[in-house]
């Protein structure tokens, strides 16, 4: 089975089910922030570097990263990268 850039399993992703890819992308990641496997101000991978490591469209790990920002979980900072809140909505 697939793994991300931790070594955690990816979810089961089913492009013909009900489930949005982007979805199911954002809840993988939403969990390994608010579990502490991905640390405050620690940087994500780059979107592309994403999409090839979870065998997506680019613009479906810009989705799951958009989602991931509205939840308050995750900032963009243009030129350095993308980065997990140091607080996020639940603490």
């Amino acid at each position: 089975m697939a793994t991300d850039d931790l070594g955690a399993e990816l979810p089961k992703i089913d492009p013909a089910g009900p489930r949005l890819v982007y979805m199911v992308l954002a809840d993988h990641l939403a969990g390994q922030i608010k579990r502490g496997e991905r640390a405050p101000g620690s940087k994500l991978p780059a979107e592309l570097e994403l999409a090839n490591i979870w065998g997506v469209a680019r613009m479906t790990v810009r989705r799951t990263l958009e989602e991931l920002v509205e939840r308050g979980l995750i900032e963009r900072v243009h030129g350095k990268g993308t980065f997990v809140m140091q607080t996020t909505p639940d603490e």
